[in-house]
């Protein structure tokens, strides 16, 4: 039997958000775990200008990203999973569209730029109720009207972290975690 994996992950960071903080790095241990070769982008470092400017993070995301991807043969894999979280979410869309329109996603705490990407059977979004980034309600009514899998925690922003509150913090960790073994 060949050593060829046959299934792939691509984690796809946030600004200020790397793949080794906790959402990404447990969906890299978690999908590693279940055999799946994991392919972790690193696009912070070329990210320049207004942090708030999240059109132009997001293009200067993807045209890292694109060289990234260009290498890897998606043809190749049977399963291809992109977790990624806030500008990420969109940059993982486009590559979605241009690489393998077959990938499911986790998408973290996504931008309004990723909605597009976002469709039935294809998806999960998982976001806080207070994200000041992208509306719960307009996450909610546009999963809803698209009938993709929303997961939205209370009391929590963008980070998906409650600062005030360490325990609930790792409980919302555990959630997400559970959500990977399931995916």
């Amino acid at each position: 039997m060949s050593d060829r994996k046959t299934k792939l992950c691509v984690l796809f960071p946030g600004r200020n958000y790397s793949c080794d903080k906790p959402l990404l790095y447990y969906a890299g241990r978690v999908f590693a775990s279940r055999g799946y070769e994991v392919v972790t982008l690193d696009y912070n470092p070329v990210l320049k200008g207004d942090k708030e400017n999240i059109p132009s993070l997001i293009e200067q995301a993807w045209s890292f990203t694109e060289k990234v991807l260009d290498d890897i043969g998606f043809s190749d894999y049977e399963d291809v999973v992109f977790v990624s979280k806030s500008i990420g979410t969109a940059v993982a869309g486009k590559a979605s569209e241009k690489y393998c329109k077959r990938t499911r996603h986790i998408y973290l705490t996504p931008v309004a730029e990723a909605l597009v990407y976002m469709r039935r059977g294809t998806c999960i979004v998982v976001a806080g109720k207070e994200d000041k980034i992208l509306d719960s309600t307009r996450l909610k009514i546009y999963c809803a009207g698209e009938d993709v899998a929303l997961k939205q925690f209370d009391d929590v922003g963008h980070s998906l972290e409650d600062f005030k509150d360490m325990s609930k913090t790792l409980a919302i960790l555990m959630v997400v975690i559970r959500l990977y073994n399931e995916f």
